[in-house]
Formats: C-alpha cells, sequence, structure tokens
C-alpha cells in the first residue's frame, strides 16, 4: 500500500526510513551542539537524573536553532512530497520531546492532534535521535479504532473519558532505529507510558501540511511557508 493510502485509508500511520539521513546527522549534531554535548548517549544520561525545571533551563538553547524544522522536512522531502508535495506549510519550530525515565514521570494521555487545533489536512513527523530499543517510545491506535473512539466520545459528549485513559495500560511503544521515522495523520491516538531506564529519551517532531489546503485554529503564527530544496 502506498504511503498516502496507508496514512488515508490504511492504518493512519507508518514507520519509514529517513531519506536524507546526512542531513538528519546534522541535525542532530547540531542539536548536541546547542546543549553542551558532543555524544547523544552521554546527553540521555544526564538528562535521566536532572529535574524538570534543569531539563526547561536546558531546552533554551535550542531557542535559537530556528532552522531546524527545514532541516527535519528536507531530511524526510520524499515521504513530504508524496503527500503534500514539495511547497508545503511547516511548523515554524521543530518540537524537541525529552522524557525522562520512572514511573513517577508525567506520561501523556492518548491525543489526536485535532485536539490542538490542527488542521485535518496536517501530517506529524515524529524521530527518536537515537534507536528506541526499550519501552520509552510512542503507542499508536490505528485508525479504524481511533475514530471509532473519537465518535464515541463525541456522541457522549465526553473528552479524555474513562475509555481513553484506560487506554494508558499495558501499552506496547512502537520501536524504532534511529534513521526510522514515524508519520501520522491527525486522527491517530497517540500517548506514552513511563519507562524504566538510566537513559532519557530524546525525539523530534514537526507537523505539515500542503501549502494549497486549508489552516484550521494553527494558522501562520504556527506554520511558515517552506518549498522543499
Amino acid at each position: 500500500m502506498s504511503i498516502v493510502n496507508e496514512l488515508i485509508y490504511g492504518k493512519g500511520y507508518k514507520v519509514l526510513p529517513i531519506s536524507n539521513l546526512k542531513l538528519f546527522n546534522k541535525l542532530r549534531s547540531l542539536f548536541l551542539k546547542r546543549m553542551g554535548f558532543k555524544d547523544i548517549k552521554v546527553l540521555r544520561k544526564n538528562i535521566a537524573t536532572m529535574s524538570n525545571g534543569e531539563v526547561n533551563k536546558l531546552m533554551i538553547n535550542l531557542l535559537s536553532f530556528n532552522k531546524a524544522s527545514e532541516m527535519m522536512a528536507d531530511s524526510c522531502k520524499d515521504i513530504i512530497s508524496k503527500l503534500c508535495g514539495r511547497e508545503i506549510l511547516v511548523q515554524r519550530r521543530l518540537n524537541t520531546i525529552f522524557n525522562l525515565p520512572g514511573k513517577e514521570q508525567r506520561r501523556q494521555w492518548p491525543h489526536y492532534e485535532l485536539m490542538s487545533g490542527i488542521s485535518p489536512f496536517t501530517f506529524v513527523l515524529w524521530a527518536p535521535l537515537h534507536d528506541l530499543d526499550d519501552e520509552g517510545g510512542v503507542y499508536y491506535y490505528e485508525q479504524k479504532n481511533s475514530l471509532n473512539i473519537i465518535k464515541y466520545e463525541q456522541k457522549k459528549g465526553l473528552v479524555n473519558s474513562p475509555i481513553i485513559l484506560e487506554m494508558m495500560h499495558n501499552k506496547k511503544p512502537t520501536k524504532l532505529k534511529y534513521g526510522e521515522v514515524i508519520v501520522f495523520n491527525p486522527f491517530i491516538l497517540h500517548g506514552n507510558v513511563g519507562f524504566n531506564s538510566n537513559l532519557a529519551r530524546i525525539a523530534c517532531s514537526v507537523r505539515f501540511q500542503s501549502k494549497f489546503k486549508p489552516l484550521f485554529q494553527k494558522n501562520t503564527d504556527f506554520f511558515k511557508y517552506y518549498k522543499l530544496t
């Protein structure tokens, strides 16, 4: 099944190789430089013992990294161009996700991108900056199941009902290797779970859509025009 059919009519998400890994390696190197580290494993080990406040202070160093979204888009331009063409609206700032190990750390309940005012024509790229070889990733619900749950909540007038909260238990995150990316549509329910490790999880994500599709609540303050190289 083609990526377009898989994301629109199939599961709603797909794991794919990053087509320009050289550029993505450069993105990770620049990220590490701004964090003040040379090795991703050393950074993960340090972050695992930090408080949330210390992590937030560390992330301030990324505020000047204003070309990260474009770099990630160009790293995955084969994927994006098949879905949206070369002229896109891309998230202005790349999301960097630090997840600390330990059951006491915050877990993210299942949600879908439309909850945040994302256009129904938007897609998301999510990629780890290292191998995900433990339980520290993100889990995804196939589109059919996601839509059934969304419709159920809408019918009942509920948001984050018990059926949603129960989904947080005993879920197995999708395991990815460095150099792989998962792309999904805005209707896919996803979240993360607590995990035990001596290393934090670090990933990045970016949202994009065709320039020629309408925006939703997330407007041009959130997106910017970009033409893939």
